[in-house]
């Protein structure tokens, strides 16, 4: 049995005019001990895969994204395993479904350039007077940016080493005779030269009476306002120590230098040391960074001294050291599991018309494995009070009212079932719901003929930067001319009316259907106002404001870039978003239908009527998104 145990409102607004008031959360627990379930939204922990029909429903979508959404998938990150047996499923799905491939070379997937940058261990070394020197330890290699001027790569062999005094006493000029070929060594600059007074707390510790409501466009609108109207006011961040290398010196690299070494590894942080080795994934570059530049490396006082032969106290700009050799490369390589948008093509039935495309695309990937690990009901009790719009809000301490109502829910959770330890951020709702919506999308136009051609599109790498709908738009596999109309579909799992500002079992937030075709948006109020289905749209977040730069951040911008018409369609950001708790659990299934059987009847009038939607060009009152 149900039991509402909860349905208070969680936080007491303030009265103060010079605080932000706290919207109250009506949150209502569900405890079911034989279910084991606690919240009111939980469905069942797993769900048994069954064969889906061409009707959009609530258990295909279930049958779906319990899949997708899976641990395995370890966050669909991209670059990264778990994102490739995503795209594979994807495209497993357009081939059973009779879709036309629309990849690379008669595939379903467009390979995106994208993979690790950074040092290959494997094969670095450095050598000091013929000794080996241990990475980490003794040295770390210097990872080049366009900010530090080093180069790349290292490859000397048995080069003398030279002091070239203190990184950044530009008044010391350093003499082509005598360094050319040579491997120049510095002493860093003074570390607290580098580290300046941290000013304000740290963000993590602002009380959460103190965070600034932001539940729904309004709020995010008139909170921004008066951010704009009082730059200074916001809390600074705690300040880091800034590298050793942070002031840019490029004197030893014009003085022809073969390599570049620092003495500083003692006084560099361990996340510092860290970073150096680490693996980050990009785009291919599209240049080298600092060509012409050499490498360079931090090392260690007791290196440098052996180095040498004495303190480093002792040195003087031009002494020689001992012969080093060296060699390392900083490079960027291809994932060995590549990132893939999907692209299928369902052919239009009308000769004149099928040259036309209506599209509609959602992303495939999430954020992957968090390093740090939570106990998943702790971290939805503290949420459900503090950060009703997931990452969104900040992280706070709580009130003690606050934190007695957390407190209360962790223990109702606590009397259900044991902490479960968690990692993995899953993304069901972001975008796991709406890739789901996009296959039974598929599913439901394989058994029928529209006039124009459809295009479906798994867009890959939205949360590294909108990268795979960029590489498309730029390296399109059919003509972007012909693309009549984009629908973009992200975050459609939740909406209900306590997630959501105006939300329920109706409502749907969309932006920028008129920003480039005003009869775009008019043909989705007509369809609204034509179904059995109506939806209760909120278009609250699609004005000029631009709250929480909403519009900017999903895959819409590169179309809106190509000057498509394209809608962004959503049910909001709700407590989960990027949590860990973002699980195939809490999606409201019979909503996500709701919404896809919507998505299918804009689609279906778009692609049936005679003529494409008439582009009157951007609207300048609206965000441009840097386009």
């Amino acid at each position: 049995m149900v039991a509402a145990v909860l349905s208070t409102p969680l936080v007491t607004p303030m009265t103060a005019q010079d605080r932000p008031v706290s919207t109250p959360v009506p949150v209502l627990l569900a405890p079911n001990k034989a279910r084991g379930t606690v919240w009111s939204d939980e469905g069942p922990r797993t769900w048994a895969p069954r064969p889906t029909v061409s009707a959009i429903t609530a258990n295909d979508l279930r049958t779906r994204l319990y899949q997708f959404a899976d641990d395995s998938m370890r966050g669909r990150r991209i670059g990264e395993p778990g994102n490739y047996k995503g795209t594979a499923y994807i495209a497993r799905e357009f081939k059973r479904l009779g879709l036309t491939p629309a990849g690379d070379s008669g595939t379903y997937f467009q390979v995106l350039p994208f993979g690790p940058v950074g040092f290959d261990t494997s094969t670095m070394s450095l050598t000091v007077g013929g000794r080996s020197l241990a990475p980490r330890r003794d040295w770390v290699p210097t990872v080049p940016t366009p900010g530090n001027g080093i180069g790349t790569a290292v490859s000397v062999s048995g080069v003398p080493a030279v002091f070239a005094g203190q990184w950044g006493d530009t008044a010391v000029m350093l003499d082509p005779a005598v360094f050319r070929g040579k491997v120049a060594v510095l002493m860093a600059a003074p570390v607290a030269a580098a580290v300046a007074a941290s000013r304000g707390a740290p963000v993590s510790f602002v009380s959460c009476a103190d965070v600034p409501d932001k539940f729904g466009a309004n709020a995010a609108i008139a909170e921004e306002a008066r951010q704009r109207a009082n730059p200074t006011a916001a809390a600074a961040a705690q300040r880091r120590p800034a590298p050793v290398t942070a002031v840019r010196d490029l004197r030893a690299i014009r003085a022809g230098a073969a390599a570049v070494l620092v003495i500083g590894l003692d006084d560099l942080q361990p996340t510092a040391i860290n970073a150096a080795f680490a693996q980050p994934m990009s785009m291919r570059p599209s240049q080298p960074i600092n060509p012409g530049a050499v490498g360079a490396a931090t090392i260690s006082r007791a290196v440098a001294e052996s180095l040498f032969g004495k303190p480093v106290a002792q040195l003087a700009v031009g002494d020689a050291g001992a012969p080093v050799t060296a060699r390392w490369s900083h490079e960027w390589r291809m994932s060995p599991t590549p990132a893939r948008n999907v692209i299928a093509v369902l052919p239009g039935s009308d000769p004149t018309r099928a040259s036309e495309y209506v599209l509609v695309g959602a992303h495939n990937d999430h954020v992957g494995v968090n390093p740090v690990v939570v106990d998943h009901d702790s971290v939805r009790a503290y949420n459900m009070v503090v950060r009703r719009q997931g990452a969104n809000d900040p992280v706070c301490v709580p009130t003690a009212a606050q934190q007695q109502t957390i407190d209360s829910l962790i223990k109702v959770a606590r009397a259900i079932r044991a902490p479960r330890r968690d990692s993995i951020m899953n993304g069901a709702d972001d975008d796991g719901s709406g890739t789901v919506v996009m296959l039974e999308l598929a599913e439901k136009f394989a058994r029928e003929k529209p006039a124009r051609s459809i295009v479906f599109i798994s867009h890959q790498g939205e949360e590294g930067g909108l990268l795979g709908s960029r590489w498309f738009t730029d390296n399109p596999t059919i003509p972007l001319s012909q693309i009549v109309a984009a629908h973009n579909m992200d975050m459609v799992g939740k909406g209900r009316d306590w997630q959501v500002k105006y939300g329920g079992p109706n409502s749907v937030q969309m932006l920028g259907a008129r920003r480039l075709s005003r009869e775009f948006g008019d043909i989705v109020d007509s369809v609204n106002a034509n179904i059995s289905e109506p939806m209760a749209i909120d278009k609250s977040w699609d004005v000029p404001a631009n709250p929480l730069n909403r519009f900017c951040r999903s895959d819409q911008v590169n179309y809106v870039r190509k000057d498509i018409p394209v809608v962004y369609v959503s049910l909001g950001y709700a407590v989960d978003y990027h949590q860990h708790t973002d699980e195939p659990r809490y999606i409201d299934y019979d909503h996500a239908a709701r919404l896809g059987r919507f998505v299918h009847q804009v689609m279906t009038a778009v692609a049936n009527r005679p003529t494409r939607p008439a582009i009157a060009g951007p609207d300048p009152t609206m965000p441009t998104c840097g386009r």
